[in-house]
């Protein structure tokens, strides 16, 4: 009767909608009839061929018809080739190896399922009516996905959609957790359920329903903590969408897998139900200062932002005045373990601040305290913690310290040497990989023996694409050499995806300055690809006032073919090597001389050559020009310079550099002959202190060949301000140009 008088109720609207429209070719509505009725319960049928397992298949050999109404949609694409129905008495799963399902079978839709001959099992512990499949991996059949027109065959479409018959079951969550056995499947798998005030966690106003590159599991849990993992996948149309903040109803389909775990799938954004989103305190929308001190003493903890204006003062235990706070940044700040923060830089009034402790031992203490990084006043600062008074004036207590509760707008520490070839199969330790647009994302790979990182836009679903591969921090004010290399390749180059470097103020491209750099990059023939190209040596000296991150930044617009982008060897600072490698070139503009030009040579840092020639390093040997004298030691594309020295005892060279500070550990240096000599090379090196020479070393290489290279390495050890001299021994003793050498890219490591 109830089916009759729904079939009534659409005719009549029919009807007035055709008298009130004058087109009459219209054609009428067909309202879908199901020639059988159900005769036995979707609860009934699945306790009948219920198994234990993980897998299984069976089939119905009995008239049965069940049914039931349409509880799933995959529309918004979370739910994937599965059709989830249910009755009065529990709810049922599906596996069709379909898209657009929604189309055919919308929400609240009746469906009548002849089971006669057609399948029930289980897929990986989810109890489904699935076609038979064998897994070969354990030796057992299971429910596989069906063909779309194998499931028409069996089922009937009745009336209309009416979503007031799909109205979800409330449960618990302690209902299913901890609960595999097979009555609590029998009654919760597949069903359409409702969990009352709960909460996402971690859910912060940024943080998002799944991450780009994979389906994500995001946990809700309720006031007892009892925690249920939600499903959602990296294509459903709200996978960017951040996850709802405070605490509300979340609706969806409960389903098992095989390692005896409950999880809930949502059908849309729409299954999360009165959440306050109430983002005050979160990391995206942080307290300001004035908003953190009314609120003390309340109970609230969160993220509070501000300007840090200075620190506690020594012996203060109370701040009850203008003088026990260090305000002034022109002077050295005392105590390394408080930090007083207030609404702008420029606030010097206690009563419009707040206090926060940095706990002993803690990466809080050692990124940001005011004694060691000065740099940091007035600058931002985001910091998680209870607002609660704190030596006597409003103050963030509870801060563990930890990376994770507390956020620089500048960087400090990091490191002042980096040498990273991304050898292994993980993510290197430091190195951050983000992705904010697609779904595709740096990955460590290898070919032939030779680990790298690449990127590329290839089998992306969801262009355009933009992942990013950031450096850790770079200490680059306190680093000995102040630059940077890399090797890139290209493979299937297309030249319109494009990799790009920046320099980095923090490791948030969001909010981080950026400067953008130029290095020589990898290119090839449209479809082709290169070998590993060298970026050259890039220098950073304008950035030495702090710390800063390497972006690696890959974009792409979508593409029939994209190229594969490829990094290695990177390379950051090192201990200050001397700066001949650099200098050698500045002497006479650097334009070589001829052979028996001899002259005096000096350089833009304070290097002399008297009665000297001026090398180059070349692909071929044509004097001035030797291959041998190669690259520079920077490992960049540019050619070596190198200081030729007179044998001649009468107009003996000599080689003097200008005062080195620091005093030198180690001296490498590369030497050899380019003309015809009878005693291979043979020179004296001094190293001159206050006057005095405090050591001194003989270079003797009587078998050295003509027009090669090799080197040399001395430990000196010695401290404070000390001066290089080299000159040859003329062990020949002759006014002819005998006994002359040349000597190249010399370079050193600092006592300190």
């Amino acid at each position: 009767m109830k089916r009759f008088n729904l079939f009534l109720n659409a005719l009549l609207l029919l009807l007035v909608a055709v008298g009130c429209n004058e087109d009459f070719d219209t054609p009428p509505m067909v309202v879908p009839h199901a020639e059988h009725q159900a005769n036995m319960t979707i609860a009934e049928f699945k306790a009948k061929y219920w198994q234990d397992g993980r897998n299984f298949i069976d089939t119905c050999k009995e008239d049965t018809y069940i049914h039931g109404w349409v509880t799933s949609s995959d529309e918004e694409g979370n739910i994937y080739k599965h059709l989830y129905i249910q009755d009065e008495t529990g709810g049922l799963g599906i596996s069709i190896d379909a898209n657009s399902i929604c189309n055919t079978y919308r929400l609240g839709q009746e469906i009548v399922i002849n089971m006669k001959d057609f399948w029930i099992g289980k897929y990986n512990g989810e109890y489904l009516i699935g076609k038979p499949e064998w897994y070969a991996a354990q030796s057992v059949w299971e429910a596989g996905r069906m063909s779309l027109d194998m499931f028409k065959e069996h089922v009937e479409i009745n009336g209309l959609p009416n979503l007031d018959k799909i109205a979800p079951v409330e449960i618990e969550i302690s209902d299913v957790i901890g609960h595999s056995d097979a009555e609590t499947q029998l009654k919760y798998q597949g069903q359409f359920v409702i969990i009352r005030n709960v909460e996402w966690e971690g859910a912060d106003g940024a943080l998002t329903f799944s991450e780009s590159a994979s389906s994500t599991t995001r946990n809700i849990k309720d006031e007892n903590g009892n925690v249920l993992g939600v499903n959602n996948s990296n294509y459903a149309n709200f996978r960017g969408d951040p996850l709802p903040v405070g605490k509300g109803d979340v609706q969806g389909i409960l389903y098992m897998t095989g390692s005896d775990k409950w999880g809930l799938y949502l059908r849309d954004a729409n299954d999360c139900i009165g959440f306050d989103n109430n983002t005050k305190g979160y990391p995206s929308d942080p307290w300001t200062v004035p908003e953190a001190i009314e609120l003390q003493n309340q109970g609230k903890k969160g993220w509070t932002t501000g300007y840090i204006v200075g620190v506690i003062a020594p012996g203060v235990n109370e701040v009850t005045k203008y003088n026990d706070i260090e305000w002034n940044p022109d002077s050295l700040f005392t105590l390394d373990n408080t930090l007083v923060i207030a609404p702008s830089p420029d606030v010097r009034d206690y009563k419009q601040c707040i206090a926060i402790s940095l706990p002993q031992g803690s990466s809080f203490r050692r990124d940001a305290n005011l004694r060691d990084f000065p740099e940091l006043h007035g600058t931002q600062i985001w910091v998680k913690g209870t607002l609660a008074t704190f030596m006597g004036m409003a103050g963030i207590l509870d801060n563990s310290g930890s990376i994770d509760e507390y956020r620089l707008s500048v960087m400090t520490g990091g490191v002042t040497e980096l040498i990273e070839p991304f050898e292994g199969s993980a993510i290197p330790e430091g190195w951050k990989i983000l992705n904010v647009k697609g779904d595709k994302n740096w990955y460590m790979a290898s070919f032939q023996d030779n680990g790298y990182i690449a990127v590329t836009g290839y089998n992306g679903k969801q262009p355009p694409f933009e992942a990013w591969l950031i450096s850790p921090p770079l200490d680059i004010k306190n680093a000995g050499r102040k630059e940077m290399s890399f090797q890139t390749e290209v493979r299937y180059y297309r030249g319109t995806d494009m990799l790009e470097v920046y320099v980095m103020s923090t490791n948030d491209p969001s909010t981080a300055e950026l400067v953008k750099l130029n290095p020589t990059l990898a290119t090839a023939e449209i479809g082709g690809q290169s070998d590993f190209i060298n970026s050259g040596t890039i220098d950073l000296s304008a950035f030495a006032d702090g710390t800063y991150c390497i972006g690696f930044r890959y974009v792409s617009e979508q593409q029939a073919n994209y190229t594969t982008w490829q990094l290695d060897n990177f390379k950051f600072g090192g201990k200050a090597l001397l700066q001949t490698i650099d200098d050698f070139e500045t002497m006479n503009d650097g334009q070589t001389t001829a052979l028996q030009g001899w002259t005096t040579l000096t350089s833009t840092k304070g290097w002399a050559a008297s009665n000297a020639a001026l090398l180059k390093g070349g692909a071929t040997d044509a004097a001035p020009v030797y291959a041998a004298i190669g690259k520079k030691a920077d490992e960049s594309d540019r050619w070596a310079y190198a200081v030729h020295l007179n044998g001649n005892i009468s107009a003996k060279g000599a080689l003097v550099s200008p005062v080195i500070s620091g005093g030198i550990k180690t001296l490498t240096f590369n030497y050899g002959y380019f003309l015809t000599e009878s005693n291979g090379v043979q020179f004296r090196v001094k190293l001159i202190s206050g006057g005095q020479v405090v050591k001194q070393f003989d270079v003797i290489n009587k078998t050295a060949q003509k027009n090669t290279a090799y080197t040399h390495t001395e430990t000196c050890n010695i401290s404070g301000d000390v001066q290089i001299n080299v000159e040859p021994l003329c062990p020949s003793n002759s006014n002819k140009n005998t006994d002359r050498f040349a000597i190249w890219n010399i370079m050193w490591e600092n006592m300190r």
